[in-house]
């Protein structure tokens, strides 16, 4: 697999094609896990692979201490600049997601909307789990938001097409090789460009296990960012949270 991410989140583009993500999700998703773990204000929270950094900042709004990293320079420089645009104080630093490692001990790290599964084997994609045990405190919390494989394969849409002020998004799914492939293609004038995403799929059970494996604790699992139970046949997603 290629490093299809690289060039992907340091495009100009990439936000563009996420912009439907308004903040109401995040606002749900950070609300749900401080809500589930129940941090109390000025506790230490790392967001990996933290992007723009749209939950670092509403992390950091509620009091919490707040660090995120990413790979992407681009969106990076972003979240630097909407952090300092509302006066937050937030250390945010570029990193790869597989051998970053941090001196600092946090009460909950968190690795949300799919920001997982980007790599070819296991290893690679439970490095920074591995890793994360190392500096979260006893007693601490990492969450992950990711997709809930079975819902996935029964619901996907094959193709989608949106309207970006005058241009259209074109995105197209399958999955393959235990992996969820997307082309996106841009049709700005004059010039088609092209995107790929790919994320290995894991269930349930198995993210439960690995997790397990590392030493981590199973606490809680929702299936969306209203916050309903986990199912299994129905949940869109699977936001789960551990405890060391």
């Amino acid at each position: 697999m290629n490093e299809w991410y690289k060039e992907w989140f340091d495009s100009e583009d990439y936000l563009l094609v996420y912009n439907h993500r308004d903040d109401q999700d995040a606002i749900k998703l950070t609300d749900l896990i401080l809500r589930e773990t129940g941090l109390p204000e000025g506790s230490s929270i790392l967001d990996a692979a933290c992007g723009a950094g749209r939950h670092c900042r509403l992390f950091a709004q509620k009091g919490y201490k707040v660090e995120g990293f990413d790979l992407s320079k681009n969106l990076l420089s972003i979240a630097h600049k909407r952090a300092k645009e509302e006066k937050l104080e937030i250390k945010f630093r570029i990193g790869d997601i597989r051998s970053i490692i941090y001196e600092t001990e946090f009460d909950l790290v968190t690795n949300l909307f799919t920001s997982f599964g980007y790599f070819d084997t296991d290893a690679e994609n439970f490095s920074f789990v591995k890793n994360a045990f190392k500096f979260i405190k006893v007693g601490g919390y990492y969450a992950i938001d990711f997709l809930n494989k079975k819902y996935l394969e029964e619901n996907l849409v094959s193709k989608s097409e949106n309207l970006m002020g005058s241009f259209p998004i074109i995105e197209e799914r399958v999955i393959e090789n235990g992996r969820v492939n997307k082309i996106i293609t841009l049709k700005k004038p004059g010039i088609d460009r092209k995107y790929t995403e790919s994320v290995k799929l894991y269930t349930f059970e198995e993210l439960l296990e690995k997790f397990n494996e590392i030493g981590f604790k199973f606490t809680k699992a929702f299936g969306n960012y209203d916050g309903e139970e986990f199912n299994i046949n129905i949940s869109p997603r699977a936001i789960i949270i551990f405890r060391k």
